[in-house]
């Protein structure tokens, strides 16, 4: 009789009250997120005129054209807005969420540590720039979502918490990266547990003039292996069981496993001439500021 799969290990609660208290302070006290390298020339042009179409409105930051200032809307709600015109160019930020099963091993999960690390990233974006894209292979319909203005943070924090486990290549992350359209500005999480497979679409997006940041959130699990002993190990896609002991040499081949993974991922990324920030993910329950810091201080890099 063939035995039914076990269900995957599940994700705790991603966004509790107390992370979202520390999500906006971060997101109020932290440092500007880079966006699209502008032309000085058409800058300028922007900066000096006024013509163009109207499409909207973004939050005012430090540096912005005082003349852009839309006066009328900043009477209506309160806070300062700058105008939008069709022919400046918009600052975006273009985020690429792994969601394979590979990110549910750990305690917890990695997979946990990414979507907040998103939310993160993403809430910069949303808060100092014109907008995020959010690119998730394999989630169907919400592999591909754009976010616009610091209002739609709530709105990212649910779509991030709705995505599903999905195994996709990392080929389909840069078909829809292309087909959303080049952001500069690139922040790709994940697990990158198969370096060999990022490749080829860390080179193609560097060709085409990508800024890219690789995220890899690290978990004691990276650097450590099994006490010696016997340990009982479970497939959960298969229901599968077997026992394995735990020795000296075992334990021995784990470390060069791991430590040769680490040099795989690193050699990848400096040979894409990329940048791979590997990130000590905090504990579930974790949410004073400190460990979240680095990511505000690689963001404004």
């Amino acid at each position: 009789m063939k035995r039914r799969p076990l269900p995957l290990p599940t994700v705790p609660e991603a966004f509790p009250a107390a992370f979202r208290t520390l999500l906006h302070d971060l997101l109020a006290r932290g440092g500007r997120v880079r966006g699209r390298r502008v032309d000085p020339q058409r800058a300028r042009r922007a900066a000096l005129s006024q013509s163009g179409t109207f499409v909207g409105h973004r939050p005012y930051v430090r540096g912005d054209d005082p003349r852009r200032i839309d006066w009328a809307a900043c009477a209506r709600t309160g806070d300062l807005f700058v105008k939008l015109f069709e022919e400046e160019q918009r600052r975006t930020v273009t985020l690429v969420l792994d969601l394979s099963a590979s990110l549910l091993v750990g305690t917890p999960p990695r997979a946990l540590a990414a979507r907040r690390l998103a939310a993160v990233v993403g809430g910069l974006a949303l808060r100092h720039l014109d907008g995020v894209a959010v690119v998730a292979p394999g989630a169907g319909a919400s592999s591909l979502v754009n976010f616009a203005g610091a209002g739609d943070v709530e709105a990212l924090l649910h779509h991030l918490d709705g995505l599903p486990v999905a195994d996709a290549a990392p080929a389909a992350a840069l078909q829809l990266v292309l087909q959303r359209g080049m952001s500069s500005q690139l922040h790709w999480i994940s697990d990158f547990a198969a370096p060999e497979r990022f490749e080829l679409p860390l080179a193609a997006l560097r060709r085409r003039g990508a800024s890219i940041t690789g995220w890899l959130p690290s978990l004691p699990e990276d650097q450590e292996v099994p006490r010696l002993g016997y340990v009982r190990l479970r497939d959960p896609e298969t229901g599968a069981e077997f026992g394995a002991v735990v020795d000296a040499a075992l334990t021995a081949a784990m470390r060069r496993e791991l430590e040769l993974l680490r040099r795989r991922q690193d050699r990848l990324f400096a040979q894409s001439g990329c940048l791979l920030v590997r990130w000590p993910a905090p504990a579930e329950h974790e949410f004073q500021r400190g460990p979240w810091q680095e990511i505000l201080t690689w963001c404004s890099r």
